[in-house]
């Protein structure tokens, strides 16, 4: 009955009133493109039947984008998410044992004294990332409470088997990455370690312990002024150089130093000796020399247009900067929703925010997002963005504002740090952001494990870069990824 009542609105709609949902979902339509619509009779009743990719390539030609977009809005018009209730068997305390063990992927059972709704209605923009999350530890309290009725100890294989239950019955719960269960697995495990610290010194828990054989292997403390950890995921970088010896790129390098001592370097004769010299560069990096000596040899490494060029080279990557901007604005409005609260930071951000004209907020924004991102994968901003000294050997933005209100409030320049030395000077905090970002390329570094998270997130979400024997995205990137998108 509700789809049927669904599909009546949607046919009662007319062109106009669908090029002004169009608009409203945050496609843009010219002049030309809404004369189509007009003279193909593109009304609700055309959307119901359903319009077939060529048709919808025809009203928005020359843009994948609006395509793409279009046809998604177009799903939902026809099928509008109503609000969804989660309703869960009940089934007698005594059969839990033998269902959850038989239990495979064709329908979750949990038994209660009464059959518990969760429902997910439709929120706004602001308030859609925290309601999801309250949702999601609901449904984790639940399956805890049910396994816990004949176990406090389930084996993995049992988490996997629920984890599995659930997504598939709600196809909706599942991961945006991975195997679509990954976080339910991690989240209800978490849970129940949880719950059992209370019963630490109950005797069954030292017997358990010792039965599966649990043991803490010694981990090194963090060093943060020592060494830089080399990555070794770009080995296969390691390539012939054969073509050019020590004499042909000495003299390539002399070329470089002298165009970069220019006011307005020749940028075809730059490429050129760059593009000659990549291969050897590549070869000294994996060799493990030192990022300042590289950078001294290959001057116009020490500019942020130079990195990005080079990011180029490795992964064939053109417009990085557009395409980080562009990527990271469809999610900025959700990254400042889960930072809400969570950092001194933000209130900074947020009375800045309400001295300022109309039309500086929109810079503001991506800005404060910026430097807000490591805080929703709980780490340090101090990490990636500083006002004061980097006290870490890895690549940091360094801005030269004197406190975070006039960061927020004005545009100026910032300083790239790495091991200990001065990389390069960008415009402003976006440029720098993505200098440092490049240099953990260029210089085959490692992620260090405080700004890991963050650091995947933009390589693998915004920038879309995968290398051969990337590991899995964590299960902490993965929850933020599930939010976002």
């Amino acid at each position: 009955m509700a789809n049927s009542g669904t599909t009546s609105a949607l046919t009662c709609l007319s062109t106009s009133d669908i090029i002004t949902k169009v608009v409203e979902y945050g496609i843009e339509v010219t002049e030309l493109e809404a004369r189509k619509f007009r003279d193909n009779d593109v009304d609700g009743e055309a959307i119901s039947y359903g319009l077939t990719e060529t048709m919808v390539a025809y009203l928005f030609e020359g843009s994948f984008k609006k395509q793409a977009k279009f046809l998604q809005f177009a799903r939902q018009l026809k099928e509008p998410e109503p609000t969804t209730t989660l309703t869960f068997e009940i089934l007698p305390n005594d059969c839990l044992l033998q269902h959850v063990k038989n239990m495979g992927v064709s329908l979750l059972c949990l038994p209660c004294q009464r059959s518990p709704k969760i429902s997910r209605p439709n929120w706004t923009q602001n308030n859609h990332a925290i309601k999801c999350l309250l949702i999601d530890t609901n449904i984790v309290r639940i399956l805890h409470e049910t396994m816990a009725q004949y176990t406090m100890y389930p084996t993995n294989s049992e988490y996997i088997k629920v984890a599995k239950a659930l997504i598939f019955r709600y196809p909706f719960l599942k991961d945006m990455e991975g195997n679509g269960y990954n976080t339910w697995h991690m989240s209800l495990k978490r849970r129940f370690k949880a719950e059992r610290t209370p019963l630490v010194h109950h005797e069954v828990v030292p017997n358990m312990k010792q039965k599966f054989g649990h043991h803490r292997s010694p981990q090194a403390p963090e060093n943060n002024q020592g060494s830089i950890t080399t990555s070794d995921r770009r080995s296969s970088d390691i390539i012939s150089v054969s073509g050019e010896d020590e004499s042909s790129i000495g003299a390539h390098t002399q070329v470089l130093k002298r165009q970069y001592l220019k006011t307005q370097p020749d940028s075809c004769i730059v490429t050129n000796a760059m593009t000659k010299t990549f291969q050897w560069r590549r070869k000294e990096v994996a060799e493990g020399v030192r990022a300042d000596a590289i950078a001294n040899k290959y001057p116009f490494l020490k500019t942020p247009a130079g990195l990005c060029e080079e990011m180029n080279r490795i992964h064939n990557i053109e417009n990085l900067q557009h395409r980080f901007r562009e990527e990271f604005l469809l999610i900025l409005p959700k990254v400042l929703a889960l930072a809400r609260g969570k950092s001194p930071l933000e209130k900074i951000y947020l009375q800045a925010r309400e001295e300022s004209l109309s039309e500086d907020l929109p810079a503001m924004d991506f800005k404060a997002g910026l430097v807000l991102l490591p805080i929703i994968f709980k780490e340090k901003v101090e990490h990636h963005v500083t006002l004061e000294e980097p006290g870490t050997p890895y690549p940091t933005t360094q801005l030269t504002h004197t406190n975070w209100k006039s960061a927020f409030t004005r545009r100026g320049p910032s300083v790239v740090k790495t091991d200990g030395f001065e990389l390069c000077r960008a415009s402003d905090l976006e440029e720098g952001v993505i200098a440092a970002f490049c240099a953990y390329f260029v210089f085959n570094m490692a992620y260090p494990p405080n700004r890991k998270n963050t650091l995947t997130f933009v390589q693998r979400c915004i920038l879309k870069i995968s290398e051969e024997g990337d590991k899995p995205l964590s299960t902490t990137v993965i929850r933020i990824l599930n939010q976002l998108y």
